[in-house]
C-alpha cells in the first residue's frame, strides 16, 4: 500500500518526529511532502494530488481553523488530520466539525497511533467521496469499513447502518433501522453508555461533532470499550441534515493501558518495599551484631579471668544475637516468595493438639517464661491435613506478638476449637493493642502499628500470617481495642477440600 501525505509543520523537529514514526512502521508504502506555510501548501496541492494533508494550524503565514478553512478551499476532497497541542482539543474538535477527518495530539503520538489515525482519515474522506458519486459505491465502501458505522437523523433514528456494527451488535439491520438507536439491545445493557449517547445526539443535532469512548457489554458478557463519535452532516446553509456514528473497538488498548498502570503501581510498591526493607535490615540487624560484637570482644579479652558462669553468659547472648538474625531472614525469605507468588502450601498430617502444645512450649522457652501461655482445647478428633511451616508461621508470630507486646506476668490465651471440618485457633492477649486506624492496614508487609514506640518489630509477621492462612484457605479475623488487648482467631480447614489448594 502506498500513501502519499503532505505534512504542513513549520516545527522541523515536529516534522522530524513524525518523518521517523512513519518510517519505522510496517506493511504502508509512504511518500512524504513537507511544507512550512500555508502557501507553500496550497501550491504542492494545486500541482499534485496527496491522499491526506497533517496540518499543524498554527504556521507562520495562518494561524487557527481560517488554516483549515483556506486549505479545503482548495482540496475539498483531500483527507485532513489536524495536530494540535496538548491544551487546544477544543479547536481540534471544533476542526473536525469543519471538515477534517480527524485530529491528533501532539506528544502523545505513537507509530500505531499515527498509522490508524491517517488509515481512518483517509477512509472517511473517501467514504465521502463515494456518498455523492454512487449509491452503489457507498454501500461497497459503508459495508467494508472495519469501522461500526451508522447513519442517523438529527433526531437519533437509524437510516443505514454497516456490516461491521450488525456483526459487533449481533442483530439484522431490519431490527434496526427505522429504530431510535437508544432502544437498541446493547444501549439498554448499559446505561451509563445510554446516557452519554442522548447527550451526544443533543450536541450532534445541534451542530455540534461529539466523540467519547463508551462502555458496552459484549454478546459474552465481557466490558467492550469502543471510540463513539457522532458528526452532523450539514447543507449549504447550515441546517444539519444527518448524523454519522462510527464507533471502533479500543478494548485491547484500554486493557494494555490499564496493564501498564497496574504494572507502574506495582513497581512503585516495590520500590517502597526495598526502601522499607533496607531502612528495616539495617535496624534490626544493627542491635544483634552489636550485642555478638559487644560480648565476643569481652570474652577476646577477659574469658581468661571470668568464671564459667559469666562465660555462659556472654555465650547465651551470642546465641540469643544469632537465633534473633536467622528468624529474621527467614521471615525474609519468606516475604520474597510471597511477593514472587512463589511460597508453596505442602499439606502434611498433624494432630493439632499436640502441635499447639509444640509451638506453646517453644514461645515460652524463647520467653524465658515470663507470659504464662494458657493452652486450651475441644476436639473430639484433632487431625488435620496442614503446611506444617506455615501453621508455624501462623501461630509463631501470634503468639510471640501477643508476648512483645504484653507486660511481663500477663498471661496469653491459646484456644484450639475443632468442629464442622473447621479448625479456631484463637490467641487473646491483654497488650497494647492495635489502634483502631490502624486496623485497615495491619496486615500489610512493614506496616507497623503507631503505638508500639521502641519495642521492636520488622512489620513482616502479620504479613506471612496473612498469606499462611490463604494458602489455606482459612480466615483470619482481629478484634483488638487499644490499651486493653488484641484477639486473633484463625479459622483453618481440617482437610482439603479443593485440589486447588495444593498449587499457589
Amino acid at each position: 500500500m502506498w500513501i502519499k501525505i503532505l505534512l504542513v509543520e513549520d516545527n522541523p523537529a515536529d516534522a522530524d518526529l513524525l518523518a521517523e514514526l512513519l518510517e519505522v512502521s510496517a506493511g504502508v508504502q509512504w511518500e512524504l511532502v513537507s511544507v512550512e506555510f500555508l502557501h507553500e501548501a496550497i501550491a504542492q496541492l494545486s500541482k499534485q494530488s496527496f491522499d491526506i494533508v497533517l496540518l499543524d494550524l498554527s504556521l507562520p503565514d495562518s494561524h487557527g481553523l481560517e488554516t483549515l478553512t483556506s486549505l479545503r478551499e482548495v482540496a475539498p476532497d483531500v483527507a485532513t488530520v489536524v495536530m494540535t497541542g496538548l491544551d487546544d482539543e477544543a479547536t481540534a474538535l471544533e476542526s473536525v466539525r469543519l471538515g477534517a477527518q480527524d485530529y491528533i495530539v501532539k506528544g502523545q503520538i505513537t507509530t500505531q497511533l499515527l498509522v490508524r489515525t491517517i488509515r481512518y482519515a483517509i477512509e472517511r474522506s473517501q467514504t465521502f467521496q463515494m456518498l455523492r458519486e454512487s449509491e452503489r459505491r457507498f454501500r461497497a465502501i459503508f459495508d467494508s469499513s472495519f469501522q461500526l458505522t451508522k447513519l442517523l437523523t438529527p433526531e437519533g433514528i437509524v437510516l443505514e447502518v454497516n456490516q461491521t456494527a450488525l456483526d459487533f451488535a449481533g442483530v439484522r439491520s431490519q431490527n434496526i433501522i427505522g429504530y431510535p438507536i437508544w432502544e437498541q439491545l446493547i444501549w439498554q445493557q448499559s446505561p451509563n453508555g445510554k446516557e452519554q449517547l442522548k447527550k451526544g445526539l443533543a450536541k450532534a443535532a445541534a451542530g455540534e461533532f461529539f466523540r467519547g469512548e463508551i462502555d458496552f457489554f459484549g454478546k459474552s458478557g465481557q466490558i467492550i470499550t469502543v471510540d463513539f463519535s457522532l458528526k452532523p452532516v450539514k447543507s449549504d446553509t447550515g441546517q444539519v441534515l444527518l448524523l454519522i456514528a462510527e464507533a471502533r473497538d479500543i478494548s485491547d488498548r484500554k486493557r494494555a493501558e490499564a496493564e501498564i498502570l497496574k504494572t507502574l503501581a506495582r513497581e512503585k510498591e516495590l520500590s517502597e518495599l526495598r526502601a522499607k526493607f533496607v531502612t528495616m535490615v539495617s535496624h534490626e540487624f544493627r542491635t544483634p551484631l552489636t550485642t555478638i560484637q559487644f560480648s565476643t570482644g569481652l570474652l577476646q579479652d577477659y574469658s581468661s579471668k571470668w568464671s564459667e558462669d559469666k562465660k555462659s553468659t556472654h555465650f547465651v547472648r551470642i546465641q540469643l544475637a544469632i537465633k534473633r538474625m536467622t528468624e529474621l531472614l527467614e521471615d525474609i525469605l519468606v516475604i520474597g516468595k510471597i511477593e514472587a507468588n512463589t511460597l508453596q502450601f505442602q499439606p502434611v498430617s498433624l494432630n493439632l493438639e499436640k502441635f499447639c502444645r509444640q509451638v506453646v512450649e517453644e514461645q515460652q522457652l524463647n520467653d524465658s517464661n515470663q507470659h504464662p501461655i494458657a493452652f486450651k482445647h475441644q476436639c473430639d478428633n484433632c487431625d488435620a491435613q496442614m503446611d506444617e511451616k506455615l501453621l508455624r508461621q501462623i501461630l509463631g508470630n501470634i503468639l510471640s506478638n501477643a508476648i512483645k507486646y504484653s507486660p511481663a506476668g500477663s498471661t496469653i490465651s491459646l484456644q484450639l476449637n475443632c468442629q464442622n471440618q473447621k479448625a479456631v485457633f484463637q490467641v487473646q492477649d491483654r497488650g497494647i493493642g492495635i489502634p483502631q486506624a490502624d486496623l485497615e492496614r495491619i496486615l500489610e508487609t512493614f506496616y507497623r502499628a503507631t503505638n508500639v514506640g521502641t519495642i521492636s518489630g520488622t512489620g513482616l509477621g502479620l504479613a506471612i500470617v496473612k498469606r499462611a492462612v490463604e494458602l489455606h484457605g482459612g480466615q483470619l479475623a482481629i478484634d483488638s481495642e487499644e490499651g486493653k488487648g488484641t484477639t486473633f482467631t484463625i479459622t483453618l480447614p481440617l482437610t482439603l477440600d479443593r485440589p486447588e489448594q495444593l498449587n499457589y
